[in-house]
């Protein structure tokens, strides 16, 4: 059986231009993978059939989300014969040592991801799955569990078999809490994690203070939020507690109290 195929999730960006495309696929020669691209119809994307031909490319116009363009790969990982299934997005910077850390812990049951880092240095994953989501003390690495950490999509690589058992990510949500929603139905299933010894580097800035834009993109974060699953007191106190502090935080940024009144009108339990 085959090991790893990488599923790249692009917009608005060539494959060539992929940050993840150049330090990690390309730089290790990886042939197959998966790029799922949720541009529009206007962009012109680089003939990407062409210059890989064993790699599978999807244009979603539409712009579906991440867990389509997960769900598909690992559809196509099943079909092709791969036994995991490596998650990323356009932006994360890969060290040399990567692809071959991944190679070495693809016998793992549960899932491996990378600790990673904003341009600035900041770590932001793995994350606690406390109130305040911080990430635990020094560069940690090894092996843990999903209880007691969480981590971003990007970087995280997933037994081919597992992801189908869970039914893979909720398509509802499509965007923000993706990541998290998914790896809470792998509790019940496996919670096994590895956080492996190397760090990418994630470009996260994001500093608009344009109240539309900004407001669109609050929106969309409010829809996902809507659909994440609550079922028990402390899921929904944490879920709140997490989309009030954002709200916040926009607020500031764009000296704006609209944030404010949309989230107090909007109910967090859409199911």
């Amino acid at each position: 059986m085959k090991k790893i195929l990488p599923v790249i999730v692009l917009y608005k960006i060539r494959l060539s231009d992929a940050a993840s495309f150049r330090t990690l696929l390309q730089q290790h020669g990886v042939e197959e993978f998966v790029v799922y691209d949720n541009s529009p119809a206007d962009f012109t994307q680089e003939d990407v059939e062409r210059n890989h031909p064993k790699a599978v490319y999807v244009r979603d116009v539409l712009n579906s989300g991440l867990p389509k363009a997960y769900n598909l790969a690992a559809e196509v990982a099943q079909q092709r014969g791969f036994s995991r299934l490596l998650l990323l997005d356009q932006d994360t910077e890969f060290p040399p040592e990567a692809w071959r850390l991944y190679h070495e812990h693809a016998d793992f049951s549960g899932i491996t991801a990378p600790r990673v880092v904003s341009i600035a240095g900041v770590a932001f994953s793995p994350y606690c799955p406390s109130l305040l989501h911080r990430s635990p003390k020094g560069a940690f690495s090894g092996f843990t569990s999903l209880r007691r950490m969480l981590v971003i999509n990007s970087g995280m690589s997933v037994p081919v078999s597992l992801f189908l058992r869970v039914d893979g990510y909720d398509e509802r949500v499509f965007l923000d809490f993706a990541d998290f929603e998914f790896q809470k139905k792998l509790r019940g299933e496996n919670d096994a994690l590895c956080i492996l010894p190397f760090a990418a580097v994630q470009d996260c800035s994001d500093d608009c203070r344009e109240k539309e834009k900004v407001m669109k993109r609050f929106k969309i974060y409010l829809r996902c939020a809507q659909h994440c699953r609550q079922t028990t007191w402390g899921e929904k106190v944490s879920l709140r507690f997490r989309v009030l502090r954002h709200t916040l935080s926009l607020s500031l940024r764009t000296r704006s109290f609209s944030f404010l009144l949309l989230y107090l009108k909007t109910p967090l339990s859409a199911q």
